[in-house]
């Protein structure tokens, strides 16, 4: 059997033009000549390839999820539009036993979720939906702004504030996701955005675009936004109801937590709410005490790691914490339970005082991907996320220093995998650095391009697909037979 290395570099999208395109742009001698080489094609990332919106760029999670599954699936985000169509708000019965709360209790229903219509954690249009929803019910509603900056423009929220306030609702808070929405146990974070829409402490503003345009010549972000109150009168108190409109759950764990488990939030010193009420769109986690309005999921229990695992083939799992999730719960489709046979290696970035987090943190992932294909490890799946995060930034100059660096680790990757007698695949689950400037400005979002693929195998040829058709591919060159689940994709190998 053929010991494989799956290597997804996440960010790197395909793009011909050269103009803001990194990767065109950096040295990365080592990349191109494996695209030289060996058999390489493009890969759908996107859109309705991976379940999502026509035009709707694809992140990390749904491209993992993907990748593991073998197939497309229909996404939390398809579930969500048709869940806020108004017939099943209306018949929703937990959503109704809400309403009869702050009806009964004159309290309010705070609607908190990522303003923007990225798609990737929410989508801004699904939840006006429910906010005009709540309005006709004759109740106290507000809106706990998250200014997003990430998944979409870095200096957007004054559009997405305004498509809020049109539908009459007040916003009594904003603050930017980087508080509202951590998930790298930077509990620090939670605290300040806990702090604001429990404690009401935070910046009092008077004009939203004034507040904006103050954080913007101070080059603060979205993203980054500090604690803003728009209503001081408007903080969370006892009887009132939480409606969280985010469907993404990772970075939903800190601040529900904090919410509706006070005592499993001891470094929030959160206090408990009477009588309150949390409504999610999806679970989060078992220490969210919270109702869930949605239910509807896909089948992948026969994902790629079970199938390995039931067939007894010895795998590990790479990638930095921040990443970790993916390359285990959303590529084992967002099962957390433990597979058997499977090391799982959570790397930390040394805690050192230095601007090239980024290179120590590929040089990690690197560093243990060699010791796996040392110890003969059967399927062997890392991520190195460095030019995704540092894509995300904004910054050029620094994107392409990070390319760099990363493809130096290729090079390293690729001798030890010809050593150790591995075949690496090489992919990506989106773009980002290869479309940087847009219209002249800075872009730090995922994009729709189409991102490379490439099998270290001279004595193929390939065909081009989407990312579903990965897993069956990885199959058919282990001579493995390919499950019922994964048989609507195809294999990549003409």
């Amino acid at each position: 059997m053929r010991k494989i290395l799956t290597l997804v570099v996440d960010g790197i999208g395909e793009r011909e033009e050269e103009i803001g395109n990194a990767i065109k742009n950096a040295s990365m001698p080592n990349y191109n000549r494996l695209k030289e080489e060996y058999p390489h094609t493009l890969l759908d990332a996107s859109s309705v390839s991976v379940g999502l919106g026509q035009g709707q760029a694809g992140n990390s999670k749904i491209g993992f999820k993907t990748l593991g599954a073998g197939q497309v699936l229909r996404q939390r985000s398809s579930f969500m539009n048709d869940f806020v169509d108004k017939d099943s708000l209306a018949t929703n019965t937990i959503l109704k036993e809400a309403i009869e709360q702050a009806q009964k209790c004159k309290s309010t229903i705070h609607i908190i979720g990522l303003m923007s219509d990225g798609g990737i954690s929410s989508n801004i249009n699904d939840t006006i939906k429910i906010i005009e929803f709540l309005l006709e019910q004759e109740i106290k509603v507000v809106v706990d702004f998250i200014a997003d900056g990430r998944d979409v423009e870095v200096k957007s929220a004054l559009k997405y504030i305004e498509m809020i306030e049109d539908t009459g609702v007040s916003i009594a808070t904003i603050c930017g996701r980087y508080y509202a929405m951590d998930k790298e146990g930077k509990w620090d974070r939670t605290k300040i955005y806990y702090d604001l829409i429990r404690n009401g402490i935070g910046l009092k503003i008077k004009e939203i675009p004034l507040a904006l345009k103050n954080c913007y010549i101070r080059n603060i972000t979205d993203e980054f936004l500090p604690p803003i109150i728009v209503d001081a009168t408007k903080k969370i108190k006892n009887n009132d109801i939480v409606l969280w409109t985010n469907y993404e759950d990772e970075s939903a764990r800190e601040i529900l937590i904090a919410l509706s488990n006070p005592e499993e939030a001891k470094k929030v010193k959160a206090t408990p709410i009477d009588n309150f009420k949390l409504l999610l769109m999806y679970p989060v986690d078992p220490k969210v005490n919270g109702t869930v309005l949605i239910n509807e999921e896909n089948d992948v229990s026969n994902n790629l790691g079970r199938y390995f695992e039931k067939l007894k083939i010895t795998q590990a799992r790479i990638a930095l914490k921040n990443n970790f999730e993916n390359v285990s719960y959303y590529f084992n489709g967002e099962d957390s339970q433990k597979i058997t046979k499977c090391n799982n290696y959570c790397l930390e970035v040394p805690d050192v005082k230095t601007d090239r987090l980024y290179e120590l943190g590929a040089a990690a992932v690197t560093k243990q991907i060699i010791k796996c294909m040392e110890k003969d490890t059967d399927f062997i799946l890392a991520s190195i996320d460095a030019a995704d995060e540092v894509g995300h930034t904004g910054n050029y100059e620094r994107t392409i220093e990070v390319l760099e660096f990363l493809d130096e680790c290729i090079g390293k990757i690729i001798e030890s995998a010809e050593l150790n007698f591995y075949t690496v695949f090489i992919t990506s689950t989106h773009g980002n650095v290869e479309d940087m400037i847009v219209d002249g400005n800075q872009s730090t979002t995922n994009t729709v391009n189409k991102v490379p693929f490439i099998l270290c195998d001279s004595k193929l040829e390939l065909v081009n697909g989407s990312l579903n058709d990965v897993a069956p591919t990885i199959l058919k060159y282990m001579d493995i037979s390919i499950p019922e689940e994964m048989k609507n994709s195809k294999v990549l190998i003409k």
